[in-house]
């Protein structure tokens, strides 16, 4: 195991992109309103967002364009090693669906990936219950991008899980590329160790959407 520590990642406030020439064009000679700016202070305000928006919109462009541009994400990605060099995540990447090693996976992900800060904040869409619980038949699929839980939630007929790190030097993760010749890049993934505890905090219900939050630390 390596001592590699992921700097927090915190993109907000977010803001929508900024309007074009021919936006600004069209608005001064009365063709059409300039569209609003809008600016999401926190992850709840997003998820939020990709909820109205079914996904594909202002705010998940915005959210994409602000993790692209960070720095301290671009960071995690380089302290990765290729795929290449870690067969058994690269094999989990390529077909989730196919029988893996669990311990293969996880030990790849404590050897080669860092841990995560406290208070860190990642995505997960699938089903949940209000409830405490242990995961023991890890890794854990999570995304820095909430667009992406809302698709993965809808695709089973579940929910968004908001996950918080809630100690430091306690979770290891592995980020993927997102750009280059991998696949999955709009994922935005980062896959989680296995032998986690997910303590329920609270959840809300937004437009139809259940939106549950947890706090994650290593079991």
């Amino acid at each position: 195991m390596n001592g590699l520590t992921l700097n927090m990642l915190n993109v907000f406030p977010v803001t929508t992109r900024e309007h074009t020439p021919q936006e600004l064009a069209f608005s001064k000679a009365g063709i059409e309103p300039l569209r609003e700016r809008i600016t999401y202070q926190d992850e709840a305000e997003m998820v939020k967002a990709v909820i109205d928006e079914e996904g594909a919109g202002q705010a998940s462009s915005a959210m994409s364009d602000a993790l692209q541009k960070s720095s301290v994400y671009q960071s995690w990605q380089c302290a990765m090693p290729y795929l290449k060099d870690v067969k058994n995540i690269h094999s989990y990447r390529v077909n989730k669906k196919h029988r893996h090693s669990i311990n293969d996976v996880n030990t790849e992900i404590l050897y080669n990936g860092g841990y995560l800060e406290k208070g860190q904040i990642l995505f997960r869409g699938g089903n949940f219950l209000e409830e405490s619980f242990k995961v023991t038949n890890g890794p854990i699929s999570t995304s820095t991008m909430p667009s992406v839980a809302r698709w993965h939630g809808i695709e089973v007929h579940g929910e968004i899980a908001i996950l918080r790190i809630s100690e430091s030097n306690s979770v290891k993760g592995f980020a993927f590329k997102t750009k280059g010749h991998q696949k999955h890049t709009r994922e935005f993934e980062v896959l989680l160790q296995n032998n986690l505890k997910l303590e329920f905090q609270n959840t809300f219900t937004h437009n139809g959407m259940k939106v549950l939050s947890y706090d994650v630390c290593s079991a």
